[in-house]
């Protein structure tokens, strides 16, 4: 009986980042635990297995195997590794993420102590932006970047998204939740793909998080559980904060409405007319330019997408000034 798979799922990663991972997940603390890391290689430019360094980990890590994905898209190399995991529960270890060494400990006092609760996160997330960030974007990124600061467990089980509901970074969830996802995935009753190249939706991992709901448990996050988050020059600045702020968003809808269908009912109460919506994101646009703030293209970004994700899941097209800008700001 395997307790834990370890899925860690990655593009061409930077090498400084990655030996920090898989670092970690060497050091976590196993006692009275059977493990398997599953690393997932999405079809590298250079193939991991090709890389000194990831041999070295594969002999160093207990039971833990490199599989090779070549549909490209992290919902396609994540649909691969739960395919293949023979854990009771599977842990996702983004390659960027540093877990803490009694993470997975920690996770099997919470199941036993909860067991109403089907999918865990941690509560505790700091940012380590190792090429550092400009001051005066540097708060927000850290919350664009899942940083969480909790200091008691919270769980819920609403049909919509929560506070407290876990983000993908770390997320523990039971394999047999993640085995009918995949069913879904494979009818094409969830349909988002999750990040793939410049495509920074990450929907699949909230429709996770919404199917233990749906089936009757809650999620949450536990201070115990604790990560480190690590983010390269290429992702801390402006520009892709912009795109991150835009994929999460604009997914949204859509990813709560397959989990629950009903949930259309009430998306015709916020659709915006196309004339409202193109007014209004036009001005935030004037706002932002005559702006020193980046804040404000954040909020405009925002604005937009939660919006268009409305438009998406009714299957109605963006409006063409709202399109236009878009295109503008190379977010979509």
């Amino acid at each position: 009986m395997i307790d834990y798979s370890l899925v860690i799922c990655t593009y061409d990663p930077d090498e400084r980042i990655l030996r920090r991972c898989l670092q970690a997940v060497q050091l976590l603390n196993r006692n009275g635990l059977q493990t398997e890391v599953l690393l997932v290689d999405n079809n590298s430019p250079i193939p991991l297995s090709s890389l000194s360094y990831v041999k070295d980990f594969l002999q160093r890590i207990p039971n833990m195997q490199l599989l090779l994905v070549k549909e490209q898209g992290v919902g396609h190399a994540r649909v691969a590794a739960i395919e293949a995991a023979r854990g009771e529960h599977i842990v996702y270890i983004d390659y960027d993420n540093e877990p803490d060494s009694h993470y997975l400990q920690e996770l099997t006092s919470l199941f036993k102590k909860y067991p109403q609760v089907a999918a865990w996160g941690p509560g505790q997330v700091q940012v380590d932006f190792i090429d550092g960030i400009e001051s005066n974007i540097e708060h927000y990124a850290r919350l664009a970047f899942q940083q969480r600061t909790e200091t008691t467990v919270t769980f819920s089980a609403v049909p919509a998204w929560q506070s407290c509901y876990p983000f993908g970074t770390g997320l523990c969830t039971k394999t047999f939740l993640l085995k009918e996802y995949v069913q879904h995935a494979r009818k094409g009753t969830f349909t988002l793909p999750g990040r793939k190249g410049n495509q920074l939706s990450s929907g699949e991992d909230t429709q996770m998080v919404l199917l233990c709901v749906r089936n009757g448990y809650a999620a949450g996050v536990a201070p115990t559980l604790k990560l480190t988050h690590i983010i390269p020059a290429g992702r801390a600045n402006r520009h892709y904060l912009q795109r991150l702020i835009y994929g999460t968003f604009v997914c949204y809808d859509t990813c709560l409405m397959q989990v629950f269908p009903s949930h259309r009912n009430l998306l015709g109460t916020r659709l915006l007319s196309a004339s409202r919506f193109s007014r209004k994101a036009i001005g935030k646009l004037w706002k932002a330019r005559w702006s020193s703030d980046p804040h404000r293209l954040f909020e405009l970004v925002q604005y937009i997408a939660t919006h268009a994700s409305v438009y998406t899941a009714l299957n109605k097209p963006v409006p063409l000034p709202v399109s236009s800008i878009i295109r503008y700001l190379k977010v979509g």
